[in-house]
């Protein structure tokens, strides 16, 4: 691995930006704090986006090793401790499932994603056949079962996991698109396409296929599921050149580099077919990643990444989130990633 590549060294001038301007320590604790544009939001803490902190970290950790990082993870990790009193976990189903993504990518703490993992399966309301977004909650969202499926997958509750996908198929699919859509409550589809339900979707797919053998396997459908998903993806984004639609600061400066992720995910996976719309589908994920990294880049300004990668970064309003920045980083880190496993 060269960590001089320009996609690796993109990677790390996104890290150093985030960490530089948001992170906190405080002897062994570390923490980020959600902007820069005020004094009030510098106080202010995302269970949320530390989950994806804690992701895109490791994420870092594997294309360019550094004890330092590794370091920050454990500072980081004793932070979530403190600021939920122990529990790693709220009411909200779909944050503590990417929560778990994340300290399973990590390894950071192997306790709290076992525990995570728990008190999703428990929450499968049995009525419906899905996990609520919320304690309570009558909404059941694509950002709720795809990663906490993959939770479930990952700790052997794979009989679940498969009835979540199914589910999510069955309800939120969207016939017109092949895009996924947001949830359904009360009877009622929500129809918002948001970009990173599709590429939580992808990543669920491709777990769930991963023990295919061909096509005559049942795991299969999952593979075929993530190829698909991957052709409607490219297509939704084909008349803005291969741009994501970009969802503002906040939760959404989140969104595009999740889905970039999982679409680095699925081009390295993909990459090994030996069928015509596996490698349409491996080929597509790249071009999107890269298409999207590559507008970001170009859109820094002193240190800053845009919220929209059709514009340059500003130094006020959505652009001080540190979801944007993140979300920025996720992206450059995926590009990095298909950079060290394609290339190298």
């Amino acid at each position: 691995m060269d960590a001089d590549t320009p996609a690796q060294h993109r990677a790390a001038a996104a890290e150093r930006a985030v960490l530089d301007r948001y992170l906190h320590r405080y002897g062994p604790v570390a923490w980020a704090h959600a902007s820069v544009a005020d004094a009030r939001t510098a106080r202010t803490w995302h269970y949320w986006w530390h989950a994806h902190l804690i992701h895109v970290l490791a994420d870092a950790e594997r294309n360019r090793p550094d004890p330092r990082r590794r370091r920050l993870l454990r500072r980081l990790g004793r932070g979530v401790t403190l600021r939920t009193i122990g529990r790693w976990t709220t009411p909200f189903y779909d944050d503590i499932a990417w929560m778990g993504l994340g300290l399973f990518s990590s390894r950071a703490n192997p306790r709290a994603f076992r525990k995570i993992a728990g008190v999703l399966h428990e929450a499968i309301d049995p009525n419906v056949g899905a996990l609520p977004w919320s304690v309570g909650s009558a909404l059941y969202n694509a950002p709720a079962n795809a990663p906490g499926a993959m939770v479930l997958a990952l700790t052997g509750h794979r009989a679940e996991a498969e009835r979540l996908a199914d589910w999510m198929a069955s309800i939120l699919d969207d016939e017109a698109t092949g895009l996924v859509r947001d949830g359904i409550e009360h009877d009622a589809v929500r129809p918002d396409l948001w970009t990173y339900n599709q590429g939580a979707t992808i990543a669920l797919e491709l777990l769930l296929g991963e023990s295919a053998i061909d096509e005559t396997d049942a795991a299969w459908r999952h593979v075929r599921r993530a190829r698909e998903l991957v052709l409607a993806v490219e297509r939704w984004c084909a008349d803005d050149d291969g741009l994501f639609p970009a969802a503002g600061g906040g939760d959404g400066g989140l969104f595009a580099g999740i889905l970039a992720r999982h679409l680095a995910d699925a081009a390295v996976e993909l990459s090994e077919s030996e069928d015509a719309e596996g490698d349409a589908a491996a080929r597509a994920a790249r071009r999107l990643v890269e298409r999207n990294a590559d507008a970001l880049w170009e859109g820094r300004r002193d240190g800053l990444f845009p919220a929209d990668p059709r514009r340059a970064a500003a130094a006020d309003g959505d652009d001080l989130d540190l979801s944007v920045q993140m979300g920025a980083w996720i992206t450059l880190e995926a590009a990095a990633s298909l950079d060290r496993l394609l290339t190298s």
